[in-house]
């Protein structure tokens, strides 16, 4: 599935021929051969989101249906702007106006190509699987969900938490991936933390923004989290309490000593909070990259497809 996520990035820096050609070839053990592939393209574009073109794509056989859905290159601003407006249901406000952009054409897919006997597998890397999460309670929500025994689930990389309150999957299985050195999945709490042990820093910002410390601190995760660590070894976690102190000790590694040279008191309060985010997610660029997590998913061997220059 991480190679299908990179994918999606490969439509949108390349084209989209070039992935139908991977596709339609297959490229094992990567990937297998798929006839059937639909792109789909936001129906506008969106404010929270500057890249217009195509977005994911949709593979179709008899016995599956794969929707493959692309994150965002610019994830600095992104988070700026959408960590602090979650909805009245505790959704990701932004993740959710990113579904709408694409789920005209996604109902239209699935209305021709689903049976209910169909497994169906959603799949997304970083903002992308954000998006995936919340297409897959849409689907539930909407009666899309296959006729056991299929099924549908989901898999993300790098994935951010989507809300603050609880999303029912129903039964829906959700296994997340990340990278040990992926800080993206935990930035809501990484900021969170990060404020309340700088007194004046959560001052300035109760102050301008009341509401952002409970926020963040809500953003929380669910389903199945697998950790990859550098020399390839997958594991699952037994408790999201321990992997978020595991972030914390990489976060404190990592740019500790950024926040100590950066001057912070003489920074407004959104120009200090986008330094924050900026910070954290620079620390955790090249692991957070879909390249990195088929990378270690595949155990070093990267797929002939991926050009030296996003290697």
């Amino acid at each position: 599935m991480a190679c299908l996520t990179q994918l999606a990035y490969v439509a949108l820096n390349q084209n989209t021929t070039v992935v139908r050609n991977i596709l339609t070839s297959g490229c094992l053990p990567f990937i297998q051969k798929y006839q059937k592939i639909e792109f789909l393209n936001l129906d506008q574009k969106p404010g929270l989101v500057d890249e217009s073109d195509c977005c994911s794509f949709v593979l179709s056989t008899q016995t599956e249906i794969i929707i493959v859905i692309r994150g965002s290159q610019k994830i600095e601003d992104y988070f700026y702007d959408l960590l602090i407006v979650p909805n009245a249901q505790g959704i990701h406000s932004g993740f959710e106006y990113y579904v709408e952009q694409l789920w005209n054409q996604l109902q239209e897919i699935l209305l021709r190509e689903d049976n209910g006997k169909k497994d169906i597998t959603i799949t997304g890397h970083s903002l992308g699987g954000a998006a995936a999460i919340l297409i897959a309670n849409k689907l539930n929500q909407l009666g899309f969900k296959p006729i056991a025994p299929h099924i549908l689930e989901t898999y993300t990389f790098g994935c951010p938490p989507v809300c603050t309150g609880e999303i029912i999957l129903f039964d829906t299985p959700l296994y997340r991936f990340c990278n040990s050195g992926d800080l993206i999945p935990y930035l809501p709490q990484i900021l969170a933390i990060t404020i309340n042990s700088l007194p004046f820093l959560k001052q300035m910002l109760d102050t301008r923004i009341p509401q952002l410390s409970t926020i963040l601190v809500g953003y929380t995760h669910f389903g199945y989290e697998y950790f990859i660590e550098s020399n390839y070894k997958v594991y699952r976690t037994n408790n999201s309490t321990n992997t978020l102190r595991w972030r914390l000790i990489q976060y404190l590694r990592k740019v500790a000593q950024k926040l100590k040279k950066q001057n912070l008191l003489s920074l407004n309060c959104q120009t200090l909070l986008k330094q924050l985010i900026k910070i954290v997610v620079e620390a955790s660029l090249y692991e957070h990259r879909a390249t990195c997590y088929v990378e270690r998913l595949n155990k070093g061997i990267l797929p002939p497809w991926i050009l030296p220059e996003y290697r």
